[in-house]
């Protein structure tokens, strides 16, 4: 019996009321003593809770700012041969987003693991594997574009990797605006780039022939149109300094 039931015990004894009275006011008494008891235990209890709930939820949105920051891509490599594929890269240099732009790059994809390596990796991945390798012929051209606030950089990495510089690849920069656009016609930023240079040359040339060829058919007219360009304006210059001197002469 505890204490202050004893001094309740005892207040009851200078009472006069019956026994039975007596006993029910004490059990009374009793259970309102367990039952603040009981309120204050889980009331306690409940503070704990909360705190461990709220603590819980720290750590998940922690875990899912750190997840979401790993998650996005904040530069992108597009990697073209015939395969069209375009790769997302995270703050940390490593692959978290990877999709083929023509039945070729999607075959690829779906044997050759890319994402969660970093860039470089991914790149001598695809170049060692042996079913890429089969579009890396001697006539073919090896096209990177990269779009990045820090696309120097990662240019200078690229043509820095022995493998890379192997089939005598070439790369390029590009921007978002170019990116949104190749998108809306189903290609990739380094092809739709390419084309975009292309009908600089060609008013004739559209989306849809590019859709057709790979870029090295694209990259082969372009040098062709460049250097019809190039001996047309030689040509121009010749005729220019011809007429000069005629007129020197007069």
């Amino acid at each position: 019996m505890s204490g202050i039931q004893n001094v309740i015990q005892k207040s009851m004894e200078e009472i006069q009321a019956s026994k039975e009275l007596k006993q029910n006011t004490l059990q009374y008494l009793e259970e309102q003593r367990r039952r603040q008891e009981r309120k204050h235990y889980y009331r306690k209890s409940y503070r704990v809770l909360r705190y461990a709930l709220a603590a819980i939820c720290v750590f998940l949105l922690a875990g899912a700012g750190s997840y979401s920051v790993y998650s996005k891509p904040v530069s992108y490599i597009s990697i073209d041969v015939n395969p069209s594929i375009e790769l997302g890269i995270n703050r940390f240099d490593k692959v978290v987003s990877a999709k083929g732009y023509n039945q070729d790059g999607q075959d690829i994809l779906q044997h050759v693991p890319l994402k969660n390596i970093s860039y470089i990796q991914a790149i001598d991945r695809l170049l060692q594997d042996a079913y890429y390798s089969r579009f890396l012929t001697g006539d073919s051209k090896l096209v990177l574009t990269v779009i990045s606030d820090q696309s120097d950089v990662m240019l200078q990495k690229i043509n820095g990797n022995d493998s890379f510089q192997d089939y005598g690849a070439v790369t390029y920069s590009s921007d978002t605006a170019c990116m949104t656009e190749a998108h809306q016609h189903e290609m990739s930023f380094g092809k739709y780039r390419a084309y975009l240079e292309l009908s600089q040359y060609d008013a004739n040339i559209t989306v849809e022939d590019c859709h057709g060829m790979t870029i090295s058919e694209i990259q082969d007219r372009i040098e062709t149109c460049r250097g019809h360009n190039k001996e047309n304006t030689q040509k121009k210059h010749s005729e220019s300094h011809k007429k000069h001197h005629l007129e020197e002469g007069y």
